[in-house]
C-alpha cells in the first residue's frame, strides 16, 4: 500500500470518528453557526480524502489506468463514503442526523479535491 493510500485510510478513519461522534459530545461554537463553518469542514474533509486517494491510486496504478479514470475512482469513493457517513448519522442514539446539504458539501469537496489533483499535480507532471 502506498503512502498516500495509507494516509487516505487514516483520514477516512478520522472522518468516521468526526462524523459518527454523538452530537451531544461535539463542541458547540456560536460563531461557527454564523459562518456556516460546518459545510466548509465537510468540503475540506472529503476534498482531502479525494486528493489522497487520487495520489495513492496513481502511485499504485503504475500506468495501468488513465489519469481520468483515477480521478473518477477517487471522486466516486469519496462521494460514496460521504453518503455512507450521512446514512450512518441517522443511527438512533447518536444524536446526529444525516443531511442532504451535508452530502452536497461532501460531494463538492470530493470533486474539488479530484480537480485540484488534476490541475496542480497531474497536468504539471504531464508537462515535465
Amino acid at each position: 500500500m502506498t503512502r498516500h493510500l495509507r494516509l487516505a485510510l487514516a483520514w477516512s478513519f478520522l472522518i468516521a470518528f468526526l462524523c459518527l461522534t454523538p452530537g451531544r459530545n461535539l463542541p458547540h461554537w456560536e460563531w461557527a453557526d454564523l459562518l456556516s463553518v460546518d459545510k466548509l469542514v465537510h468540503m475540506l474533509m472529503f476534498g482531502i480524502l479525494s486528493y489522497l486517494l487520487a495520489r495513492g491510486l496513481r502511485d499504485r496504478a503504475e500506468n495501468r489506468w488513465t489519469d481520468g479514470r483515477i480521478l473518477w475512482i477517487a471522486g466516486a469513493i469519496s462521494f460514496a463514503y460521504g453518503g455512507l457517513m450521512e446514512i450512518l448519522q441517522m443511527t438512533p442514539g447518536l444524536g446526529r442526523n444525516g443531511d442532504v446539504v451535508d452530502l452536497t458539501a461532501n460531494t463538492i469537496g470530493a470533486v474539488v479535491g479530484a480537480w485540484l489533483v488534476h490541475r496542480f499535480w497531474i497536468r504539471r507532471s504531464a508537462q515535465a
